[in-house]
């Protein structure tokens, strides 16, 4: 006796399509959400997106009595007028604590707009004495290779010392618009001879090509994203 076999058949096309849209889903990069530097670090290669650009390859270097990587908070956002993405780093950075860096690469989405320049903000701290608290963004070309940094076509500096001295913002433009970048920040809070310092905070805004020069972002303008923001 034979048992008919039920088969459901689909056209090729029909096939291909699924197979289509499967690795479309497959291969989509998540936001980007409020986190650790060490969350950030086990997204690896392919990293997550906020907007147009998709951040990934997250590497901390820490130093001697520098700060885990479990507690420094990563939160994404976007400044509010021009939808620009922005990376906020906070942590209880106190000296010592020199020569610790983090690094990772931005990438443009295929129809995004190129990176044009970027701000560096501190957010707070505190200093006595000569104690000295700086942060640097330095933007690199980058191949399509992981991690691979080539040239430093930006570098932004931002420094809360003893004597008043401050320097809180700092922006700058690239030379021609990026789709590919490495970014490199050291973070350094040293006492000096007789003091010590505190930093809280720093945050990193990435501009679009997009953007005019007349929407340049100021101290004023820029906002600190806050976990309701993350992922915009």
């Amino acid at each position: 006796m034979h048992t008919k076999r039920h088969e459901r058949r689909f056209p090729v096309a029909l096939i291909a399509m699924i197979l289509a849209f499967t690795s479309l889903a497959a291969a989509r990069v998540p936001d980007c959400t409020p986190g650790s530097l060490s969350d950030y670090e086990k997204l690896g290669a392919q990293g997550c997106a906020i907007g147009d650009k998709n951040f990934s390859n997250f590497t901390y270097h820490r130093a001697p009595n520098g700060l885990a990587a479990s507690a420094i908070s990563v939160t994404p956002g976007t400044v509010t007028e021009s939808d620009d993405p922005a990376l906020l780093f906070e942590a209880a950075w106190v000296t010592p604590s020199p020569g610790s860096s983090l690094s990772y690469q931005v990438e443009v989405a295929t129809a995004g707009g190129r990176i044009s320049g970027a701000s560096l903000e501190m957010q707070s701290g505190q200093i006595t004495g000569t104690g000295q608290a700086g942060v640097t963004a330095e933007l690199h070309q980058s191949s399509e290779a992981p991690s691979t940094c080539g040239a430093a076509e930006l570098t932004l500096n931002v420094v809360l010392a003893g004597s008043q001295r401050k320097k809180a913002l700092d922006k700058g433009q690239l030379k021609d618009p990026a789709r590919r970048l490495c970014v490199v920040t050291p973070v350094s809070v040293t006492p000096g001879k007789s003091g010590s310092a505190s930093l809280k905070g720093f945050m990193t805004v990435f501009h679009s090509s997009a953007t005019s020069a007349a929407q340049s972002t100021s101290a004023s303008a820029v906002q600190a994203p806050s976990p309701a923001e993350a992922g915009r």
